[in-house]
């Protein structure tokens, strides 16, 4: 016979967890990343997300709990990547009000797929938290704070010291009714572990009982939620699993001695499709019992309660709870951001794991970003959507691009123009490429030489390079190494680059497995790349599990701000509130005529050309093409001494290298700017 018993550890011995949302501004000397939920409006159905980009959910398991001690329920929900979800209620009892709080409201170390549970094991009046894993574990954080204001601390990560399997659900419930908590705990292999509580409400003991419940087995990943559904003062057993049903066991016996029988195994007629995660509670304080039911892709799923307490009758009321909270498109997103009808401001689309893309148009402006939904799937792939744009065959409107879960690369050609783009899909195999499975495309200009290369992230977590032997208008894509600078991730590499430091070349960017995003910074040139790995965690992003980088301008302040994918099927943003390298250059020890490179380098849709004038000068600014062909006079005028600058944004040009020259009396100089769709 196996048994634990509880005793409280000294502060000194436990890791302390406050309630509360940790606000983050990444601090470096070069770059500086805040982190931001909602301060782009995103808009679907006609109304705002409340916080956007706090990251989707995944695998949701659920718990409400009053955490607060305000009089409502508040609600948890553990995650694939081992996070717990915390939204306050900040409605009341009868007509909650979510808001997002914080996406890590404890840690679980290196576990993942984490399980909450609340009850009060010691008898103190406060709750303390259980968080089951897939290792089997469950970790117990006693709570040492107050109703009001709650400190959890992590005084154990195997609460049970016995391995009953993997992927831990625990519930607590008092099965005989002699006034403390009995531990159940499912498991992946459909079973019920059962340690009954020989100690009292004050000074538990656990003891395993059985390993099979009953003899009851619901196939895989069961998680049993125990309520008294039927008014008659005991408790009743349902249990989720992997199809995605609810199994329903009545208690026949008693509140001391109860006995589940099984009445069916699709209560409700509700099937969430995959990992149904059941919980009752009474959501809207009309004294029966609603239902919550999480499921794999990390919807909440409502069911309310339209019948008694005693005859429950479900009805679902939202397909997901927190649709108005949280931007969350599924499973594994991957962002891109292009100007697609040339208004210019930058729209958002993202790929998930259906195949599908999501399209959302910016309705705002180029500084002010406002994202609004306007289709789920504008083109759809096999499974797991990775797009790009690019205008690939140099025509002046933008070709999309799409990985997929078995390494092919889709092409769809822009047959409408820039303004009203047509997608027609070309082939689902561009140039045979294949890189095995989970093909991550980027294209980018890696040697200056005004036509795009084609980079591919996959599954191994190297980068595919083939560089473009052909034309900016027709293409060849030729394999030079499947080992782009000997990179290696781990797993699941996805690539993009940018120049972030605005020295006129281009920096890389590899998202991967463990939710980190890479830097490598290229310390060779435009023309011959070299790149050094400078961080493996850049701006300090945890997006939790296979991050999917994305840099673009959402602000218009002429540097890039970074937004990450995820396999939780949301998005994080990350604003680029770093010192601009431009001020620090353009602060000079003496007078001088100066013309500085532009930023953003390469650029879509605009760029900046700041220079320098010693004196009060004639100043002529003009933009050139390859040729020398002069396209367009930004300045012919008289201007003070001083510092000044100037936003083009061209229309109607291809991709490709250009030059702006400066001159001023016997002042002249040139340099190149790359203008990339």
């Amino acid at each position: 016979m196996r048994c634990i018993m509880f005793r409280i550890l000294p502060t000194r011995f436990a890791v302390i967890i406050h309630l509360i949302f940790p606000i983050i501004t990444v601090l470096a000397q070069e770059f500086q990343f805040q982190p931001e939920i909602n301060s782009i409006p995103v808009i679907i159905d006609g109304k705002s997300l409340s916080s956007p980009f706090a990251g989707g959910l995944s695998l949701a398991h659920l718990t409400l709990v009053d955490i607060d001690n305000d009089g409502d329920m508040d609600l948890f929900s553990g995650e694939e990547d081992g996070d717990l979800t915390f939204f306050r209620n900040t409605g009341t009892a009868g007509a909650p009000t979510f808001a997002f709080e914080t996406e890590k409201f404890v840690s679980i170390g290196s576990g993942f797929r984490s399980a909450p549970a609340f009850a009060d094991l010691n008898g103190d009046g406060y709750f303390d938290l259980f968080v089951g894993e897939y290792s089997g574990d469950i970790n117990f954080f006693h709570n040492t704070g107050s109703t009001n204001n709650p400190i959890f601390l992590l005084e154990s990560e195997n609460l049970i010291s016995i391995f009953i399997g993997s992927e831990a659900a625990p519930s607590l419930a008092d099965i005989d009714n002699d006034n403390d908590y009995d531990l159940f705990v499912g498991e992946r292999d459909g079973y019920i572990n059962f340690f009954r509580n020989t100690g009292t409400a004050v000074f538990p003991v656990l003891i395993l009982e059985s390993e099979n419940l009953d003899s009851i087995n619901v196939g895989l990943e069961n998680c049993p939620a125990l309520t008294d559904i039927d008014d008659d003062n005991d408790l009743d057993l349902f249990m989720g699993e992997l199809d995605g049903n609810i199994n329903f066991f009545r208690n026949t016996g008693t509140a001391e001695n109860p006995t589940f029988t099984l009445e069916t195994e699709n209560f409700g007629a509700i099937d969430v499709a995959r990992r149904s995660r059941p919980f009752f509670a009474d959501i809207d304080s009309d004294q029966d019992l609603d239902l919550l039911v999480g499921d794999h892709d990390g919807n909440i799923n409502f069911y309310r309660n339209g019948g008694s307490a005693a005859i429950p009758s479900f009805t679902l009321a939202a397909k997901n709870l927190v649709s108005e909270i949280i931007l969350d498109m599924g499973l594994f997103s991957n962002a891109a951001f292009v100007d697609i009808d040339d208004d210019g401001d930058m729209d958002l689309f993202v790929g998930v794991e259906n195949g599908n893309m999501n399209f959302y148009r910016n309705t705002g402006t180029s500084a002010a970003a406002k994202l609004t939904l306007e289709t789920e799937s504008l083109i759809s792939v096999p499974e797991r959507c990775t797009p790009i744009f690019a205008d690939i065959d140099d025509d002046g409107d933008f070709d999309f691009f799409s990985g997929e879960q078995k390494g092919n690369i889709h092409f769809f050609r822009n047959n409408g123009s820039a303004v009203s783009p047509i997608f027609v899909q070309e082939t689902n195999s561009f140039f045979s490429i294949n890189v095995g499975s989970q093909s991550t495309p980027a294209l980018a200009d890696i040697d200056n030489d005004g036509d795009l290369d084609l980079f591919i992230g996959e599954r191994e977590g190297n980068i595919n390079f083939y560089s473009n032997t052909g034309t900016a208008a027709n293409p060849i894509f030729t394999l030079e190494t499947e080992s782009f600078a000997a990179i290696d991730v781990g797993l699941f590499s996805t690539p993009a680059f940018t120049d972030i430091d605005h020295d006129g070349d281009l920096d890389l960017f590899i998202g991967e497995n463990l939710g980190n995003i890479n830097f490598f910074r290229n310390t060779g040139t435009s023309t011959n790349p070299l790149f050094a790995l400078e961080t493996e965690n850049f701006a300090l992003l945890d997006t939790g599990y296979e991050s999917a980088p994305c840099f673009v301008d959402i602000d218009g302040d002429g540097d890039d701000d970074l937004f990450a994918g995820e396999f939780d099927g949301g998005l994080y943003f990350d604003r680029n509130v770093s010192p601009t390298s431009v001020a620090s250059r353009t602060t000079p020890q003496s007078p001088s005529f100066k013309l500085y490179q532009n930023f953003p380098n390469p650029f879509n849709p605009a760029t900046t050309i700041q220079y320098q004038l010693a004196g009060s000068s004639h100043i002529m600014l003009k933009i050139y093409n390859l040729a020398g062909q002069e396209i367009i006079t930004l300045i012919d005028e008289f201007q003070p001494a001083g510092e000044h600058e100037i936003t083009w944004q061209p229309k109607g040009l291809s991709n490709g290298l250009y030059f702006y020259k400066m001159q001023s009396g016997t002042f002249s100089e040139i340099k190149k700017l790359i203008l990339q769709k």
